[in-house]
């Protein structure tokens, strides 16, 4: 069986170029709270940058990362800014805000790197964790890229990768969101020239017009990933998260490289990439199985049959 991988919408193929103002208001309204909008070429250039910050306000201060289902950017960029890390212990990615709580006031962390999809397996329990972090001035940075077009954006600051396969999928490029409070404290001690000299650094080709088309449709594609991974966890006895939403679905199996090899054989993308990711690994989760990887397929040419079709597979 031969899935469609997913591709940009034909609009943003059409339209590369697009005004930057208006591009600005529309992923403004994909987030929770109005920021300043930088476009960057990566995810990762936005965490690095949002690293550097926290490093300017909070000279050689800690740093709090979850113990799986971040991304490994988190770690590498917090310790090339001078960030000491630690690892958060989570529910199998997913923040429980109690322990957030506790090792905040143990630790003395003055920020927390997160996504909003533990994994792009399960939500976050934003709004608390915002809460918390304002509460204990801890900087909240949310990495949105797997759930942007749903309920995110929390952060102090936010970052998002729009390369591929994302849910904003240009293949290239990414974001950085600041929030107003942020701006303010960088004026008000002179380091908003720092970060503006930073931000130069990383120049930006005009792909406007295409990230404009990609984020307007995020809704829908964030949508249908969402509902294609719960068709899957209603009928899988062995997915995790049923009661919580991803872009992608955990399958628990014993032996999971024979089974990858399985199913690898049979169904693959039209690309000859694979649909799924063998764990454990951190950037999903710590446990033995699959991640049926629904983010990679072009849900927007598939239809729920077809969907039924891969899962009878999966079934055998």
């Amino acid at each position: 069986m031969i899935i469609p991988h997913r591709k940009p919408c034909i609009e943003s193929e059409i339209r590369s170029s697009g005004n930057l103002e208006e591009l600005r208001n529309i992923l403004n309204d994909l987030l929770f709270s109005e920021k300043e909008i930088h476009i960057l070429p990566s995810g990762n250039s936005a965490i690095h940058i949002t690293s550097e910050i926290i490093s300017k306000l909070n000279p050689n201060s800690k740093t709090l990362i979850p113990d799986m289902g971040g991304w490994k950017g988190f770690e590498t960029y917090s310790k090339l800014s001078g960030l000491n890390v630690e690892t958060l212990e989570t529910d199998l990615g997913v923040v429980n805000t109690e322990t957030l709580e506790e090792k905040i006031k143990e630790s003395g962390a003055k920020s927390l790197f997160l996504t909003s999809l533990a994994g792009y397996l399960a939500e976050q329990p934003l709004k608390e964790i915002a809460k918390i972090c304002s509460e204990n001035e801890v900087l909240f940075i949310e990495d949105v890229s797997g759930k942007i077009g749903g309920d995110c954006g929390y952060g102090d600051m936010v970052v998002c990768s729009t390369g591929s396969p994302k849910i904003i999928n240009c293949e290239y490029g990414g974001f950085l969101g600041i929030s107003k409070e942020i701006i303010e404290v960088l004026k008000d001690k002179n380091l908003k020239e720092d970060i503006k000299s930073l931000l130069k650094t990383y120049k930006m080709p005009d792909i406007y017009g295409k990230l404009i088309e990609e984020s307007l449709l995020s809704k829908k594609s964030y949508n249908s990933c969402v509902n294609f991974s719960n068709i899957f966890k209603e009928n899988m006895e062995n997915a995790y998260f049923k009661d919580s939403n991803g872009v992608s679905v955990f399958l628990e199996y014993e032996n999971p490289k024979e089974i990858a090899k399985k199913i690898d054989k049979s169904v693959k993308l039209d690309n000859g990439k694979s649909i799924i990711t063998i764990c454990p690994l951190y950037e999903r989760i710590l446990r033995k199985g699959i991640v049926l990887e629904i983010k990679k397929m072009d849900i927007h040419k598939i239809s729920e049959n077809e969907m039924y079709e891969i899962l009878n597979f999966f079934k055998k």
